[in-house]
């Protein structure tokens, strides 16, 4: 008679995690089925067979579990008189024969009546995804992207109609989300050991903000069956959560040591400390608007054009700044011998009139990677404690405006916020270094 028991696989004695399994023994001889799961030893309870509420998803993970673990019970029931002339291997065959038919008969049920009745978050987030990239809005149709991917991810990569996204599916969601690790911190260096960076509230809003935007179009789109009532956001829903990030302004002399470092002119380098540059005193210009930046836009001493993340939305920013004289050296290096439709800078000047819209963007999305790898080089030249990057730029001028009295309204303006809110977000650290004075103040 074959034995079935549900158990975490503990024979590697140096695991963190242990595989959870259903252990079947027959004739003496015991063959392991994995079922997809690993737990800290914390996270079983033995005594009732369930996993416990401390693992990620574990309602979900529970019924996963329950279903497998009463079709293999079943098996061994159907079998029962059979078995004598089964070794343990044929019943564990006959066991994972009996798991691939049920999921695949699930997944063709769950594909039967969704498709015809229910709207798919991935079948409709696709066509979302379709207009941004007609409308040239890529950035917006790489965001949507990847929070379909990631749902996917933790719906075991199976398409789900929108529906079922509620409120329940978003706070487990969450906690899986929050309880995986990202890529490693250090990849090179294999001497150390790896450390993981920790997935952040902030890294889920992102994409949680996308997915809200597919539930809202498709509740207004008259095709679909999604009504107002489906909607699991808001005030009596899912809370998209924020959290501070840390710190990204440097003090202003750190921006003068950048000035001042000796780069050879017209290496690698040199270029991107000249984007950093133009990045902080052109009011913290966003490195797309760099990137794109056509000569004609310079006129008379000042800098005119819109800002490219808002150009098509509703409150579409234009800039006119007076140019630095420091800033406009830099820019006639690059304009010398140019046409007004030619990019003053040579970022994607190669690609601009030869390839399609979105051939272009995924090339600026590189560049724009390696804009940030030769920053943290430059940072690491001048043994700064933070990561330079782009946001470092936009940061400081906001910071530094703040400590020269100009109001937060009017900074937003600057770095072409329009929302409130995000400006906000720019100024945590600085709260706090105010409260820190004044509590000084109380105890002195």
């Amino acid at each position: 008679m074959a034995t079935l028991t549900l158990m975490l696989d503990k024979r590697n004695k140096k695991a963190e995690k242990f595989p959870l399994v259903i252990r079947v023994r027959h004739k003496g001889i015991p063959k392991n089925i994995h079922l997809g799961y690993k737990l800290e030893e914390r996270q079983w309870d033995k005594d009732n067979n369930r996993i416990k509420s401390s693992f990620s998803n574990s309602k979900r993970a529970n019924y996963k579990v329950n279903e497998k673990w009463s079709t293999a019970s079943k098996i061994v029931s159907d079998y029962d008189s059979m078995l004598k002339s089964f070794n343990v291997y044929e019943v564990v065959d006959l066991i994972n024969n009996a798991l691939v038919k049920n999921a695949e008969e699930e997944s063709a049920v769950i594909k039967n009546t969704t498709t015809e009745t229910q709207t798919l978050l991935d079948v409709y987030g696709t066509k979302v995804i379709n207009r941004y990239r007609e409308a040239g809005r890529f950035g917006m149709a790489d965001a949507m992207r990847g929070a379909i991917d990631l749902v996917l991810k933790f719906n075991a990569k199976e398409d789900l109609p929108i529906s079922s996204i509620n409120e329940i599916f978003l706070e487990d969601l969450e906690s899986w989300y929050l309880s995986k690790d990202n890529k490693p911190v250090n990849k090179k260096n294999t001497t150390v050991k790896t450390s993981y960076k920790k997935n952040t509230l902030n890294g889920l809003g992102v994409r949680l903000r996308s997915i809200r935007r597919i539930y809202n179009l498709a509740i207004k789109d008259g095709s679909t069956e999604l009504k107002s009532d489906d909607y699991p956001f808001g005030k009596n829903g899912y809370s998209i959560k924020q959290q501070r990030t840390k710190k990204r302004a440097v003090d202003l002399d750190v921006i003068e040591q950048i000035k001042n470092l000796d780069v050879t002119e017209g290496f690698p380098l040199w270029h991107h400390k000249n984007y950093f540059l133009v990045n902080f005193y052109m009011r913290g210009m966003n490195f797309m608007d760099i990137a794109y930046l056509k000569v004609s836009s310079i006129d008379k001493g000042r800098l005119k054009y819109k800002r490219r993340k808002t150009r098509r939305g509703t409150n579409v920013k234009e800039f006119d700044i007076l140019i630095p004289e420091f800033v406009m050296e830099i820019i006639n290096y690059y304009t010398i011998g140019k046409s007004k439709e030619d990019l003053v800078f040579p970022i994607l000047g190669d690609v601009i009139n030869i390839e399609s819209e979105d051939r272009i963007h995924e090339i600026y999305k590189n560049r724009r990677r390696n804009h940030n790898r030769r920053l943290n080089t430059i940072g690491k030249k001048l043994n700064l404690d933070i990561k330079l990057t782009t946001y470092v730029a936009r940061h400081t001028f906001a910071t530094a405006g703040l400590h020269k009295g100009i109001s937060k309204a009017q900074i937003g303006d600057m770095l072409g916020h329009t929302s409130y809110y995000t400006t906000e977000a720019y100024f945590a650290d600085f709260e706090n270094e105010i409260l820190d004075k004044a509590a000084e103040k109380i105890f002195g």
